[in-house]
């Protein structure tokens, strides 16, 4: 940002994606106090005009009511483009940050993780690992380095966790912190309460709803939905079976990852998006 040479206000220069011309935005919003979710919220005028949030290095404009977000490189660019769509007359038609929708109704990721192969066996390998952990996904995959709404098993706390710190760092497997969230059980009951609930899993699906678990039918699955193209209703179905909660998750997930690097070695694309 610099000052106006003629008024000395200061305005902020963001790139227009559509327009070779810089455009100049005057410095007219307030940035709010940053949410458990990682979203800023911003005022334009002292009215409320909507959030911007950081995923996967960039920059996101979110106007409530907008079909999509935005995206761009740096957060000065991602506001004043939040700016542009104000003055424009657009405005939020709500302010407050829906709450996460349960898991068992929305299996996708959210919309900014690129929805590809790859990333929904990294989201059910993720899943069936918080599920060892003593941990419920409240929330679709967001990716490893974004907060995740969760619920913890051993007590029944609801919050936000990184999935890049509960898989552990270089490998170990660790989970951190040790202490899990504030207020949880004593760490010393960790152990027993986790084990108790790794003892529920099995080698083969015994829900109500057949999961795939074997090598052959995880791949029919994920080959299913590589031909589903851009059908959102028929990807939600065959989405649902790999990622909602099963009695054989961990072995759900090993054969996915088997399954996905077969594709790979046999030549099929597997890094096409799946939905626009």
């Amino acid at each position: 940002m610099a000052p106006d040479q003629q008024t000395g206000r200061a305005i902020m220069r963001c790139p227009e994606k559509r327009k070779k011309k810089t455009l100049e935005c005057a410095q007219r919003f307030e940035i709010g106090k940053r949410r458990a979710t990682g979203h800023y919220p911003i005022t334009v005028d002292g009215q409320p005009a909507g959030f911007v949030y950081r995923r996967h290095g960039m920059w996101w404009a979110d106007m409530p009511g907008m079909t999509n977000h935005v995206r761009r490189t740096d957060r000065d660019s991602a506001i004043a483009e939040l700016v542009r769509i104000f003055d424009l007359g657009h405005k939020p038609s709500a302010y407050d940050l829906p709450t996460p929708t349960p898991i068992d109704s929305v299996t996708l990721h959210i919309p900014e993780l690129r929805f590809t192969l790859p990333n929904l066996v990294r989201a059910a390998e993720a899943m069936a690992r918080l599920d060892e952990l003593g941990w419920q996904p409240l929330q679709g995959y967001p990716g490893a380095d974004n907060p995740w709404h969760m619920r913890c098993r051993l007590c029944g706390w609801k919050g936000r966790r990184f999935w890049s710190k509960l898989r552990g760092r270089n490998g170990d497997g660790i989970p951190r912190p040790a202490n899990r969230h504030p207020g949880c059980i004593p760490t010393g009951l960790h152990a027993a309460e986790v084990h108790r609930l790794q003892s529920q899993q099995t080698a083969t699906c015994t829900c109500p709803d057949r999961h795939p678990v074997s090598l052959d039918e995880c791949r029919q699955a994920l080959s299913e939905i590589r031909a589903a193209g851009y059908s959102r209703h028929y990807i939600t179905a065959k989405t649902r079976v790999i990622l909602e909660r099963c009695s054989a998750s961990r072995i759900r997930a090993m054969s996915l990852r088997e399954a996905l690097e077969q594709m790979v070695t046999d030549g099929e694309q597997v890094n096409r998006l799946l939905r626009g």
